[in-house]
């Protein structure tokens, strides 16, 4: 073998046997981390090997594809795929209310689209519905593939692992996000929730405003008893902030005011050598957010200002009750940007908060916020 043909010499200064350096395999050099060689480097020889072995590669910066939409969703700890189904359900009412005839032309990115949806619905119930024997197992059998099908994934959004925890992304295809934002559906799905769903869940055809004075008059404790709820409950066990993006971009400050410009534009007239009745009637209280995970190359203020400059002069900053909330959530090397409404309103869409009455808010505070300053910010 290889190892029995070399002759070890003794060292006379320590008295070991060293290899000569003709026959070391690396051409004598020392073994460093870099090289993998034989020892040298200090006594850390074979550092490559383990750096190999223990570390795992890390993945792509780019987690979320760049120019696509979705959500980011904030949940408790080990429920983030729970958490985005629950989402995307909601997120599919919320898009089938604004659209009930569906998009027969989905399918761009491999979708289905709405026609293949209804046939997984519909039919398939129906054609579960016809044993009618008196045969348990065949009622059983018809039952359960009723539910498999009623609990069919969505079809317009789709769940994206970031591996984060207690963080997860809902991807929303092409053909819905040109119809509408992830933004619009977001916002209306919290306004119900906010809401308890108006007459759908009260019977009584007021408005929130006009609900929460009977709830100060002491009207809600009749209502109770009429059977009506009197909380907001939310349609998710897990969820807690849904933060949506109406584009992705990479990670660096030009190409975040390249893509927030497109937004602003949109969203905010200029007001510069316009007559006062139209800046009184188009001037808008905005606010800059700005959140960063995994990500240490982008500061907050350089971002924050750079947003800021973008919008056009005479538009007033409003940080207490903005009408426009420009959110900038960085993860990782992809940059999550959109134009939020009723954003303090919404406890920062917050999906938990949203549903919980002014109490159980309160309770939910006092026990993310302990006495003496030692717990976690409210999540709100």
């Amino acid at each position: 073998s290889y190892f029995g043909t070399l002759h070890a010499t003794r060292s006379s200064d320590s008295g070991s046997y060293v290899l000569p350096p003709d026959t070391m395999p690396d051409g004598g050099r020392g073994g460093g981390k870099r090289s993998g060689g034989w020892g040298g480097g200090g006594g850390s020889g074979g550092g490559g090997g383990k750096k190999g072995r223990w570390h795992r590669p890390s993945s792509s910066s780019a987690v979320i594809p760049y120019g696509n939409a979705g959500v980011m969703v904030t949940c408790e700890q080990g429920k983030e795929r729970a958490a985005c189904r629950d989402l995307a359900r909601a997120l599919d009412e919320a898009y089938e209310l604004r659209f009930p005839d569906g998009d027969e032309e989905a399918g761009d990115d491999g979708d289905d689209g709405d026609a293949t949806k209804d046939d997984t619905t519909k039919d398939p119930s129906a054609d579960t519905k016809k044993p009618s024997s008196a045969d348990p197992g065949d009622l059983l059998a018809a039952e359960i593939a009723q539910l498999k099908e009623t609990k069919t994934e969505s079809k317009r959004f789709n769940y994206l692992n970031l591996d984060f925890k207690a963080c997860a992304f809902v991807t929303m295809c092409k053909s819905a996000s040109q119809k509408v934002s992830p933004s619009d559906l977001v916002h209306d799905v919290l306004q119900k929730v906010r809401a308890g769903e108006g007459e759908a869940k009260f019977g009584d055809g007021k408005k929130e405003d006009e609900k929460e004075d009977d709830e100060k008059d002491g009207d809600s404790k009749d209502d109770v008893a009429k059977g009506t709820p009197n909380t907001l409950v939310p349609k998710s066990r897990y969820a807690l902030r849904v933060v949506p993006a109406d584009d992705v971009c990479f990670a660096g400050i030009e190409e975040i005011k390249k893509c927030v410009g497109k937004m602003i534009a949109k969203r905010f007239p200029a007001l510069e050598g316009m007559d006062d009745a139209f800046v009184l009637a188009n001037k808008v209280k905005f606010a800059v957010h700005f959140a960063s995970r995994a990500n240490s190359s982008l500061r907050r203020t350089e971002v924050i200002e750079a947003v800021a400059s973008l919008v056009p002069v005479g538009h007033q900053v409003d940080l207490t009750n903005p009408t426009l909330t420009i959110a900038v959530e960085v993860v990782k090397g992809t940059v999550c940007v959109a134009i939020l409404k009723s954003y303090p309103s919404l406890f920062k869409y917050n999906w938990r908060m949203c549903g919980l009455n002014e109490q159980e808010r309160n309770s939910e505070r006092a026990r993310n916020n302990p006495p003496g300053g030692g717990g976690a910010e409210a999540k709100e």
